[in-house]
C-alpha cells in the first residue's frame, strides 16, 4: 500500500469544484486539514491530503491536522502582530 500523497491547494479547489482562493482562506480558517511545508517571510505554503479533505468536508466539521502554530518560528513582532497597518488603532 503506498501513502496517500499531497496536493496542492490548486489541486484541491478542482477536486472541489471552488476557487484556490477560497481553498487558502478554508486552510487558515482551520475548515480544512492542511500541512504547512514552508514558511515564507510573509505566508505558509500548504499542501493537503485528499482523503483528509473529503472527510472533512463530508463531516462537516474541522478536522485540525498536525498544524504548526503561527507563533512558531516568528523571526519578529511583525510577524506575530500583523503589519504596521494594523498597529494604528493599538498605539
Amino acid at each position: 500500500m503506498t501513502p496517500e500523497p499531497f496536493v496542492t491547494a490548486n489541486e484541491v479547489a478542482q477536486h472541489l469544484k471552488i476557487t484556490r482562493r477560497q481553498v487558502l482562506e478554508m486552510a487558515r480558517r482551520n475548515q480544512l486539514p492542511a500541512h504547512p511545508v514552508c514558511f515564507g517571510r510573509q505566508r505558509k505554503v500548504w499542501r493537503f491530503k485528499l482523503p483528509e479533505v473529503d472527510q472533512a468536508v463530508a463531516s462537516g466539521t474541522p478536522k485540525p491536522a498536525n498544524t504548526v502554530s503561527s507563533h512558531e518560528g516568528a523571526t519578529s513582532n511583525t510577524i506575530i502582530d500583523g503589519s504596521p497597518r494594523n498597529q494604528k488603532g493599538k498605539l
